[in-house]
């Protein structure tokens, strides 16, 4: 409270004292130079000394006199000033920690020109494309680390995706194949007399069969290289996510990196595609009836004998409304034209009703096994001939294409921003740094004033 000398009515006292306006903090009351004091040459001591007679000489103020005059007034906010610093300053210690922190991380991904002129051009590429390579292979192997204060991936990645790719997607719509899949009742009993001939059979023909199983095992190919599609697309995908934080300063060098990953990753997609048309190709090129989970001949019929209904399907005598075998108009017989298209009748006798059920169930037990093989062996192919063969050229490669004298300085070369950038971010580094210590400066003062 200001100008209190000049006070007649008593009000200031109630001020001071909160009764008008109460403050948390509370009042100090002050005797302040007028102008014409000021004016007139009195001194700042002076106008302390004249200061400290008026509140002595005030009687309604003695029990007041901590809460009156300049030097109280100094030392409240001295001691306000104080703890406020020592509140403050752990908050602020921190927030430039963390300043200081992301300015280092800012920096190590911006990446650190010294290492570089430390190494060498040569020896520093040499660096760079082995970090690359083992970052792929880590990736690939799920030997990813994470920092402590970094959250997981919530997603499945490297590696991981191949295996998703080879038990969850190709797996799962292989079993999923109906083995009658394009397969009707009607095309299995066509297959079984053309494969009769003129003869009347007396067993299901094997070589129906054979042509039948075969036509469903040639359908497995497709899925089969979609697999391996899929897994070349994946290990592209890798080759893009494998380049280290230092390797990014230099977009030459990454891509140059990744055109040589994808040079080597596309060389290994034809063999890899041969060798997976090689397997459906065996598996149709010898079928092997004495599999030892093949059900074969007893089996079959056995399973038919169980399932077949007591009322057996009688067939359906041919009409012979429409035609007839004797010329109404005298005793010559005259046979019918030949049909252009011959078909089985529409409704199939009982033995033919027991041959389709017999030749479906050979059929569903022969293609199943080649099913479980192909699950089990399309992967095995792929990751010799294309991921693991990826993996151990994918070094040598690198090395032979980009490490090269004359290419240093393309590969090695930063684009200007990025210059700008880290020196930017060098200077606000240095600046936290001097906040840093004039905030150990304060705490050590707080400390010694408290």
């Amino acid at each position: 409270l200001t100008k209190f000398d000049l006070d007649d009515a008593g009000n200031a006292i109630s001020a001071l004292l909160g009764d008008v306006y109460p403050l948390r903090l509370g009042y100090t009351a002050v005797v302040c130079r007028s102008e014409g004091a000021s004016q007139a040459g009195v001194t700042f001591e002076e106008a302390l000394k004249a200061e400290r007679d008026f509140f002595a000489r005030h009687p309604k103020l003695q029990p007041l006199q901590s809460q009156c005059g300049i030097p109280n007034l100094a030392q409240r906010l001295q001691f306000l000033l104080l703890n406020h610093i020592r509140e403050a300053l752990p908050t602020l210690r921190s927030n430039m920690q963390r300043l200081a922190d992301n300015c280092r991380e800012e920096l190590t991904a911006l990446g650190d020109e010294s290492l570089e002129k430390q190494m060498g051009q040569g020896p520093f590429l040499l660096h760079l494309i082995s970090s690359y390579v083992r970052n792929f292979a880590d990736l690939l192997e799920g030997r990813v680390g994470h920092r402590l204060q970094e959250v997981p991936p919530a997603k499945v990645m490297g590696g991981a995706r191949i295996h998703h790719i080879f038990h969850r997607i190709f797996a799962q719509a292989v079993l999923d194949f109906d083995a009658f899949t394009g397969l009707s009742d009607m095309d299995i009993r066509v297959a079984m007399r053309n494969a009769a001939g003129p003869k009347p059979k007396l067993f299901v023909p094997e070589m129906a069969f054979e042509r039948m199983v075969k036509r469903q095992i040639q359908k497995l190919e497709e899925p089969a290289l979609q697999c391996v599609s899929m897994v070349f697309e994946e290990l592209k995908l890798l080759a893009s996510q494998s380049d280290s934080p230092e390797m990014r300063r230099f977009v030459g060098l990454r891509e140059k990196m990744l055109e040589v990953a994808h040079a080597v990753i596309r060389r290994s997609l034809q063999p890899a595609s041969n060798m997976v048309s090689n397997l459906i190709r065996i598996e149709r090129e010898y079928i092997n009836t004495d599999h030892p989970d093949f059900i074969g001949g007893l089996g079959a019929m056995s399973c038919v004998q169980e399932a077949r209904p007591e009322s057996s399907p009688k067939a359906t005598s041919a009409s012979t409304a429409s035609t007839s075998l004797s010329n109404e108009a005298g005793d010559v017989i005259q046979l019918p034209p030949v049909p252009l298209v011959v078909m089985p009748a529409e409704a199939p006798s009982e033995r033919e009703h027991m041959d389709t059920k017999l030749l479906k169930s050979l059929l569903l037990s022969y293609f199943t096994i080649v099913k479980r093989k192909l699950i089990d062996s399309v992967p095995k192919t792929i990751m010799h001939f294309m991921v693991n063969r990826v993996q151990e050229s994918l070094h040598a490669e690198c090395i032979a294409a980009l490490y090269q004298t004359d290419l240093f300085g393309e590969l090695l070369a930063e684009p200007e921003e990025l210059r700008v950038k880290r020196r930017s971010c060098e200077a606000k580094l240095a600046e936290v740094r001097k906040a840093q210590e004039l905030l150990v400066h304060i705490c050590d003062a707080a400390a010694g004033a408290g």
